[in-house]
């Protein structure tokens, strides 16, 4: 099992890398303030349930893949960034829910779990917690079964804070164009999550 010292070391990086804004926290923000919470449960649970497969697939042997095969990791964050970019799009051009209701959708549960296999954040967060915490116990199994756990929570919270705060922003922003300029707002922090992976890239 991990040391209390080690324990308490990962639930605050998980706490920290799971509520900061990053890619899936600013689309449901977007996606709450659009759609609502309730209709964003599945983009949540899609997130929550693709990102906790990565961990696991982390903890038996991805992390060891990407050590071998940097040039995947790479590609891995191309692809990403590049559908971050799209999603970016999508978002500073949605339309508010009264004037297209038909076409306008939340991300879907399958959409939202496989964009964690391309989601640049996730990647890096679960490949510096499997490399850092589970190789710091003397029981892989049982510290991936803690990881896990850890992470599943905060997760979950702070999936169904941020989408909760976008609903609760979407009530003040009654008016189409205040909702239009935050969908604007909301594309342009998107692409921002991107800069740490561009300049890791460029001068890492």
């Amino acid at each position: 099992m991990l040391e209390t010292a080690h324990l308490l070391s990962f639930s605050i990086f998980a706490f920290v890398a799971a509520f900061t804004p990053g890619p899936n926290n600013v689309m449901l923000a977007a996606s709450g303030a659009n759609f609502g919470l309730r209709r964003t449960l599945p983009h949540i649970f899609g997130i929550c349930a693709g990102f906790l497969c990565m961990v696991v697939a982390a903890s038996f042997g991805l992390t060891s893949m990407f050590s071998a095969l940097p040039q995947l990791l790479v590609l891995f964050k191309i692809a990403g960034g590049i559908f971050i970019v799209y999603l970016a799009w999508k978002i500073a051009t949605a339309a508010p829910q009264q004037d297209k209701p038909q076409v306008s959708q939340p991300l879907s549960f399958t959409a939202a779990a496989l964009f964690q296999l391309i989601n640049p954040k996730a990647v890096i967060v679960i490949i510096s917690a499997i490399s850092t915490y589970a190789s710091a116990s003397a029981s892989p199994l049982h510290a991936t079964i803690l990881i896990t756990s850890i992470f599943a929570i905060v997760t979950i919270l702070s999936t169904l804070l941020w989408g909760y705060a976008g609903e609760i922003l979407g009530r003040v922003l009654k008016q189409r164009n205040h909702l239009r300029i935050f969908n604007a707002v909301m594309a342009c922090l998107l692409l921002v999550t991107l800069l740490p992976v561009i300049t890791d890239n460029l001068f890492g």
